[in-house]
């Protein structure tokens, strides 16, 4: 796509996306996090202490089955609707090992529609076993909030960090409660913020087979403070003179380059867009470089190419599955 045709693309979702923004300033920092420096206390702050029990509601779908699911959050917010994990999902009745895809949603998403649209159907056809998780402070999961993901990343530093936390730990649970209820190949998609957050799953889970990321973060503090997507969490910090410095020290747990991933390189697909106006191809290449250079797809779009090239991201992500899982760990 013509770069100056997506930045276009790109500035005009980013005015939509504006829409909607906090009515009351979010702002809080009661967060230490002076002990959390080391990898091993990160893999701490990460760790799922039990797999929690999952429960399942499904239905008859033709051939397959379809329904949704929840469990308790092994991590604790505080809020009610929050605490309950939940997707919705599409298994398969083929008979074979069971392939496993977990597609996480981005910010701010209030449906579904655009991540079925680039996946669900050709999953479905794979015979794959298809999750959708939702993510904190989304969804149902956000009763109390204006829109649908506005309290997992805000001004409110510390229930940022908990809701990404939340995030990981989460998926984790479904992951090894799969692994060990289901047997079978996991395989990680996470698309815009679901890629920030897969990324970061990897780091501390060695259950996944295989690892996509779409149009993914590295450093969510740098995307906030330098990006036009946090636009308005910036201008809630800066009036509570709250820097660049100290947000990037607080939230320094959450980035993705700072530990390697627990999957070897060669089960990572990394996608980007080279005009992307959400997320700075420069921080998508600080993560790239860290993590030793896996497999990486530039394409010539913005952030809205999740939409646009939506079936090149499909095709992509697909060939790149079934060669991780014919060839085994080569």
């Amino acid at each position: 796509m013509n770069k100056w045709l997506s930045m276009l693309i790109d500035k005009v979702g980013l005015h939509f996306f504006h829409y909607n923004k906090s009515m009351h300033t979010q702002f809080r920092n009661d967060f230490d996090l002076h002990s959390f420096t080391s990898n091993q206390n990160r893999l701490s702050f990460y760790q799922l202490n039990k797999i929690p029990n999952i429960l399942f509601e499904l239905k008859d779908q033709k051939y397959d089955l379809s329904g949704s699911y929840n469990y308790n959050s092994p991590i604790y917010s505080g809020d009610t609707d929050n605490d309950m994990a939940k997707g919705i999902c599409y298994l398969s009745q083929n008979g074979r090992e069971p392939v496993h895809v977990i597609i996480v949603h981005g910010w701010r998403s209030d449906c579904l529609k655009k991540f079925k649209l680039i996946y669900l159907k050709e999953m479905q056809k794979k015979g794959y076993n298809v999750y959708f998780p939702t993510l904190p402070y989304h969804f149902d999961r956000a009763t109390s909030s204006l829109y649908s993901g506005e309290y997992m990343i805000s001004a409110n530093i510390c229930r940022t960090i908990t809701a990404i936390r939340q995030a990981v730990v989460e998926i984790r649970a479904l992951i090894q409660w799969l692994k060990q209820n289901k047997g079978g190949k996991v395989v990680l998609i996470g698309v815009s913020l679901g890629g920030y957050i897969s990324n970061l799953i990897s780091l501390y889970e060695k259950e996944i087979d295989v690892l996509v990321s779409v149009m993914y973060a590295n450093n969510l503090s740098y995307e906030i403070w330098h990006t036009p997507i946090g636009k308005y969490i910036k201008q809630d910090l800066q009036k509570h003179n709250f820097t660049y410095h100290q947000l990037q020290r607080c939230w320094s747990i959450l980035r993705a380059d700072e530990a390697q991933p627990m999957i070897p390189k060669e089960k990572i697909l990394l996608i980007s867009g080279i005009y992307d106006q959400y997320v700075r191809k420069q921080d998508a290449s600080n993560l790239w470089n860290g993590w030793g250079k896996p497999r990486r797809l530039l394409y010539a779009c913005g952030h809205a190419g999740i939409i646009f090239n939506r079936r090149q991201i499909a095709k992509d992500t697909l060939e790149f599955i079934e060669n991780c899982i014919t060839n085994g760990s080569e």
